[in-house]
């Protein structure tokens, strides 16, 4: 019992490290997310009551209608329906990840939201905190830089 409880304890104070530029995505997660290699993926974190989100997504809806790159949504609200409902107002023509488990939000560890992601080949390219103006220019702009 003791064993036990000194092992819990350890490993509830471990902190794992948010996903920083130039790391390495888990294997699980890019098999969650059927990444293909030699694409560059924008992996955009959101929520409904997000609303910097709310104004992002229909820019990052652009550059995903436009071809400029590969989005994948990643929805962090605790009721998946609540994710639901926002994708359908919004019409996301992207596909979305719905994260009530909070598998993906824990393994990224994003610093607020929304988050974007840039990875290719499973690793970690760039990251945008936060809302940006003309979000869809910026990744553009990214988008050349990297390819």
């Amino acid at each position: 019992m003791f064993k036990k409880t000194i092992y819990s304890l350890l490993l509830s104070s471990i902190t794992l490290l948010a996903l920083e530029t130039g790391d390495k995505l888990p294997q699980n997660i890019q098999d969650n997310l059927k990444l293909e290699r030699d694409k560059v993926y924008v992996i955009d974190f959101f929520a409904s009551w997000c609303k910097s989100c709310k104004k992002e997504l229909p820019l990052v809806s652009k550059v995903y209608n436009d071809k400029v790159v590969e989005v994948i949504g990643i929805n962090v609200d605790k009721k998946q329906t609540d994710g639901e409902k926002l994708v359908a107002d919004l019409a996301l023509p992207f596909p979305v990840y719905y994260d009530s488990e909070k598998s993906m939000v824990e393994t990224f560890d994003p610093m607020g939201f929304p988050a974007i992601y840039y990875v290719k080949n499973g690793k970690v390219l760039h990251i945008i905190f936060g809302a940006v103006d003309e979000i869809d220019k910026q990744i553009v702009k990214d988008i050349k830089e990297i390819k």
